[in-house]
């Protein structure tokens, strides 16, 4: 087991408070390294990007100390919140499946196993255990979202039973997709391509269509969110009316000739120097590794086993510039 600690360094107090954390790890048996988020800091939508600089910091760490499984420490006040805040947006099916249990990327499978544990039974297994903890301020900051959300009443947020029944069809849907990419899709790493069989693409019904279509733009175009449904619904009618088109969405180039559909990443984007290699991610791995047999490994698992109360929490992870725990 190795820890990561994030310093953000976007406040006054955050160094002191991962030193502390380090030292705690340390005296718990478990190497932790300090990784600090250098450089400058955004002057707006600072949760949402800390959180990407944060997360792709992580994935950084654990490829460079040959770690596949990252754990990460949500729980289920967090889940719960999190299907507040989308309910709010009036997400669809897939989004009030809430946080995933388990998620592949590039570089290393994300695994939350604390989703149904409440953050009081955290709190009260570390209090047993005699071992300290850190409050973050910003959790109490009304600038952020999820602060002004928990100053509400929490007993008319969702409840994760909706979560877990909204997941088990966000995994059907994902081994579906899975299963589609498998037969009809062709991946090429060295050129960022994926090749398509469109003529089968097109039987397929509707909705299995464009979720697949979807998958397609994020793994080519590496882009952390979907095309808007609407426009992904546009592209996907145009396709089909046309024996020949061009288009362009979510930083792909879409072509299609005759029964074949070709995406590839913007000339752009690799331009302006990219290293990422996005077609590693689900649900093309698989297709990449030939391992095409185990699709399971490509579905967002819902659930996560119970913490033990006899065992700690989870510890968290961070960045670029090391600190003196490391």
């Amino acid at each position: 087991m190795r820890a990561f600690v994030v310093d953000h360094g976007l406040r006054t107090g955050s160094a002191e408070e991962a030193a502390r954390v380090v030292g705690r790890l340390a005296s718990l048996g478990i190497p932790a390294r300090l990784l600090i988020w250098c450089g400058p800091k955004p002057e707006t939508r600072l949760q949402e990007r800390a959180r990407a600089v944060r997360l792709a910091l992580l994935e950084t760490a654990c490829a460079e100390a040959g770690i596949l499984h990252l754990l990460l420490g949500h729980h289920a006040d967090d889940q719960r919140e999190t299907l507040a805040m989308r309910r709010i947006r009036r997400s669809g099916p897939d989004g009030l499946a809430g946080i995933c249990a388990m998620r592949e990327t590039r570089l290393v499978r994300i695994l939350r196993p604390l989703l149904d544990v409440p953050k009081e039974r955290l709190i009260a297994t570390l209090r047993a255990r005699g071992i300290a903890w850190e409050e973050d301020p910003s959790n109490g900051d009304p600038r952020f979202e999820r602060a002004r959300l928990r100053a509400t009443e929490p007993s008319a947020w969702p409840s994760l039973a909706a979560a877990i029944d909204a997941g088990r069809g966000r995994s059907a849907r994902e081994e579906a997709v899975a299963r589609l990419a498998a037969r009809i899709a062709r991946p090429d790493p060295a050129a960022q391509r994926l090749t398509i069989e469109f003529a089968a693409l097109g039987e397929e019904e509707r909705g299995l269509a464009a979720a697949f279509l979807r998958r397609a733009l994020l793994a080519v175009g590496g882009k952390a969110y979907p095309p808007d449904p609407a426009a992904l619904e546009r592209l996907l009618r145009d396709l089909k009316r046309s024996r020949r088109r061009r288009a362009s969405l979510a930083r792909c180039l879409i072509a299609r000739c005759g029964t074949t559909l070709e995406i590839a990443p913007e000339p752009a984007r690799w331009r302006l120097g990219s290293s990422s290699r996005p077609l590693a991610g689900a649900p093309f791995r698989p297709l990449l590794l030939e391992r095409t047999s185990r699709l399971c490994m490509m579905h967002e698992a819902r659930g996560g086993a119970a913490a033990s109360s006899d065992e700690p929490p989870t510890p968290a992870v961070g960045a670029p510039r090391e600190g003196p725990g490391s």
